[in-house]
């Protein structure tokens, strides 16, 4: 870790010691301290990085605040914790667990309903059986795909 990570993540956890535990998950402390991190690290390569880190430096000093009284400042640290995310998600390759299994069984359901729409109404007889069967079989196949993309992210320590 670089001493700007250092003194940042340590200027949060002494402005926020003493705060209920529950205030800190809700407002996802850990999640924003993994990505300051992250933002450390990769800061020296990635131009957003390096904004990002001004965007943090603003927001810190202002961290108990925003935490504890509702109004400007809790909706300026939202949107850090969900811009930081959005960056890392996008630039760097991290995800949140089960992100691709999520999307793919989505994608499966719709995309297998769809083929079942299609040749429910090309083939007379049991209709609806077809049509669970596509939603069914796009669910299962969204699923493996998903999965095993989840599992190459924990492999290559890629999980936010």
């Amino acid at each position: 870790m670089d001493k700007w990570t250092e003194s940042v993540i340590g200027t949060i956890n002494q402005s926020l010691d003493g705060t209920r535990e529950k205030d800190l998950r809700f407002f996802r402390i850990d999640e924003l301290l993994r990505n300051i991190e992250r933002v450390g690290k990769f800061s020296s390569s990635c131009a957003d990085c390096k904004r990002l880190k001004t965007e943090i430096e603003s927001t810190i000093p202002d961290i108990r605040e925003a935490v504890e009284v509702p109004g400007k400042k809790r909706r300026e640290l939202d949107r850090l914790i969900s811009r930081l995310a959005r960056h890392i998600m996008k630039a760097h390759q991290f995800y949140p667990p089960w992100h691709h299994n999520y999307l793919y069984s989505f994608y499966g359901m719709v995309i297998g309903s769809a083929i079942g729409a299609l040749v429910m109404a090309l083939l007379p007889g049991k209709k609806w059986e077809i049509l669970a069967a596509g939603f069914a079989v796009g669910l299962i196949s969204g699923q493996l795909i998903g999965g095993k993309k989840d599992r190459e992210i924990r492999t290559n320590q890629k999980l936010m």
